[in-house]
């Protein structure tokens, strides 16, 4: 008799401790500080010279609706190089953020995920369109990106001092598919970057997204021939891609 009513406490104890688990992982939320690094891509400029809603804000939106977003904070600037981001670290850069100042390295240390587009501008510095064809044929492109990848390389030792969990970096696209004529060797060129990147960010243990694929997909996502940078859309493919990876390699786990 007192052993079965020792069975049923434990049974009544394991249904209750069965329960809690059950509305903890129903109301539980995981907070995020979100930092975002880089260029005029990471800033969510748009095809006509102005700052607009970038990937880096449709993550923002989906942390803030889906796993309870702590802090958002974005240091990308337009033109930014990979120099850049490794003087903002250096020099311990501060920005104003709802109405406090928040610095690099501290926001680095308390993020929770860490998005970055570096590196296009360094690569763009180098191009003559004039002489695209020939340049792009010859391996001093190749040599030129091999150089520009040892700064990429820095960059990620640099931001890893701080941050301590998710890093994703967000690969290359093809900025000019309007130059049809020269169309073939671009995507070369962005998809030997891209391998490289890959290959990088696999040393250092870092997500590495792809996008160029993504892009390519549709027109209006770079819809100014004038311009390199993608439209509200493109930018909305852009962080769906990142998502679907973050659900695959953070969230899910």
């Amino acid at each position: 008799m007192k052993l079965k009513k020792i069975l049923i406490l434990l049974v009544i104890i394991i249904f209750v401790a069965i329960g809690i688990f059950i509305i903890y992982k129903l109301t539980y939320q995981e907070s995020f500080n979100y930092v975002a690094l880089g260029d005029s891509v990471a800033a969510g400029r748009n095809p006509y010279g102005a700052n607009d809603y970038g990937y880096t804000d449709y993550i923002s939106d989906y942390l803030l609706k889906n796993h309870h977003l702590k802090n958002f904070v974005n240091y990308a600037v337009n033109g930014y190089t990979t120099n850049d981001i490794l003087e903002d670290i250096n020099y311990n850069k501060q920005i104003e953020v709802n109405g406090k100042m928040e610095n690099i390295r501290k926001a680095l240390r308390e993020s929770d995920l860490v998005t970055i587009s570096i590196g296009a501008n360094d690569l763009l510095d180098n191009i003559n369109i004039t002489n695209i064809g020939n340049m792009f044929s010859s391996e001093a492109i190749k040599r030129q990106i091999d150089d520009i990848f040892g700064k990429i390389d820095r960059v990620l030792i640099e931001v890893k001092k701080y941050a301590k969990n998710n890093i994703v970096v967000v690969g290359y696209y093809n900025p000019l598919p309007q130059l049809t004529k020269y169309k073939d060797i671009i995507d070369e060129v962005i998809e030997y970057s891209n391998k490289k990147y890959q290959d990088l960010c696999d040393e250092h243990g870092i997500i590495f997204v792809k996008i160029s694929d993504v892009i390519a997909k549709n027109n209006d996502y770079l819809p100014n021939p004038l311009d390199i940078h993608p439209s509200i859309k493109g930018y909305e493919a852009i962080s769906k891609r990142v998502i679907e990876r973050l659900n695959q390699s953070i969230f899910n786990r």
